[in-house]
């Protein structure tokens, strides 16, 4: 059992013939209470200072478990923004290729096309002198056996040589050309 200082202070002591002078018992005493008082009151005080200080404790472990969880939320939130970041870079990445490959197929298809243009213009072309060439020859010989006079006669060759002239000049640099000029040409085509 644990004494008080109340418990110490109203204890008494039976008298004999012979005990203790009464009044240095009772100065003892007296001190004695004071003192163990004091400590008792300290000790009071040191419980509840722990008390306090294990319920901070408590409080201090709550807080360091909150901020553990959010840490590791962090880290599973950051890892899941980076594993996000790098499928959408892959998915750009994907859609860039596709769109790469598409829009050279068509530049493709139509670099063909302009090809496959250029080489029926070309036999068009070709096609197109055969039957000029062909009609400038029967206009000469139908000038021969009109019997138009010589001077007239040397006119009619010397514009179909120029005539001649200008189609090879014309075939020479048609390669470059952007085909004007072979529409004028072309319209007496529809003649023969």
């Amino acid at each position: 059992m644990t004494l008080t200082p109340l418990d110490i202070q109203k204890k008494e002591f039976r008298k004999s013939f012979r005990g203790y002078s009464e009044e240095e018992v009772d100065d003892f005493l007296e001190k004695v209470t004071q003192s163990y008082e004091k400590l008792y009151k300290e000790n009071q005080e040191l419980k509840d200072e722990v008390k306090f200080l294990r319920e901070k404790l408590r409080e201090y472990q709550e807080l360091e478990t909150t901020l553990k969880k959010a840490i590791i939320l962090a880290e599973k939130a950051a890892e899941d923004l980076k594993r996000n970041a790098e499928k959408e870079k892959e998915l750009i990445i994907k859609g860039a290729q596709v769109k790469a490959e598409e829009m050279l197929e068509k530049a493709r298809m139509e670099c063909d096309a302009l090809n496959k243009r250029y080489e029926e213009l070309k036999v068009q072309f070709q096609l197109f002198k055969t039957r000029f060439l062909n009609f400038l020859q029967s206009q000469i010989e139908l000038v021969n056996s009109s019997g138009l006079e010589e001077e007239e006669e040397e006119k009619v060759e010397v514009c179909v040589k120029e005539a001649a002239v200008a189609l090879d000049n014309e075939e020479e640099g048609g390669d470059q050309d952007d085909g004007g000029g072979q529409e004028v040409v072309g319209g007496g085509d529809n003649s023969l």
